[in-house]
């Protein structure tokens, strides 16, 4: 057991480490301040933008593709694995993700619809959830509980992303480059890009607190030890 004190320290030195970066990271203050930079903008207000800018676009989600299970348009797949019995995760549930769909999309407003010219876009803040089952089991991979977490048609939703000129005949509106799909206003897009800030300081000071705590056990171990 001579390894364990060594592992203690070596864990608490690299937590605090860690707490220290992300106490003192400026980059979700920089994302939040970008963030608010951004232009917001409907479908009808993206005529007129400049392709190649970036802009925040609110909207009414817009299916171009079938509809998946429950009316789901763009979500995440994932089983029910368990229920954790132990530890500081206790009765928390573990979910495995086995997929994501990003079909094709537009969004309608202001008697617009722009279409979205990029599939590899990132899901946020999603506002429908569902379960196969009330209680989840698992009884293998394939026999456990689904769920799915994501955008149905008519969600207000706001996406970020570069606007791509049409390239068509005059008067085709521009689509948009998507790289994030949010589901909300721009306001509660800002709001959550500033949440950011917070949760960096939250969890660096739990980082901390567990790193200093294994180190002062690994410290004082190999001092005893060591006489």
């Amino acid at each position: 057991m001579n390894w364990l004190p060594t592992l203690l320290t070596g864990a608490g030195a690299l937590l605090v480490a860690g707490a220290a970066w992300l106490l003192l990271s400026d980059a979700p203050a920089k994302n939040a301040a970008r963030v608010a930079a951004l232009p917001r903008t409907d479908p009808a207000g993206l005529r007129s933008t400049a392709p190649d800018t970036v802009v925040l676009l609110e909207g009414r989600l817009v299916a171009r593709e079938p509809a998946g299970p429950e009316g789901f348009v763009a979500f995440h797949r994932e089983r029910f694995l368990r229920v954790q019995s132990e530890g500081a995760g206790k009765g928390k549930e573990e979910w495995l993700r086995t997929g994501t769909v990003r079909p094709r999309l537009a969004i309608a407003g202001g008697g617009t619809t722009i279409e979205l010219a990029d599939q590899e876009y990132r899901l946020e803040q999603w506002p429908h959830v569902h379960r196969t089952d009330v209680v989840p089991r698992s009884h293998s991979l394939f026999e456990s509980t689904e769920r799915f977490l994501g955008f149905k048609a008519g969600d207000l939703v706001t996406v970020e992303g570069r606007v791509v000129a049409s390239g068509g005949r005059p008067g085709t509106p521009p689509t948009v480059a998507a790289t994030v799909l949010f589901g909300g206003d721009a306001a509660a897009y800002l709001a959550a890009a500033r949440s950011g800030i917070l949760t960096f300081k939250i969890v660096g000071a739990i980082f901390g607190a567990i790193g200093a705590l294994l180190l002062f056990v690994g410290v004082t171990w190999l001092r005893r030890a060591g006489r």
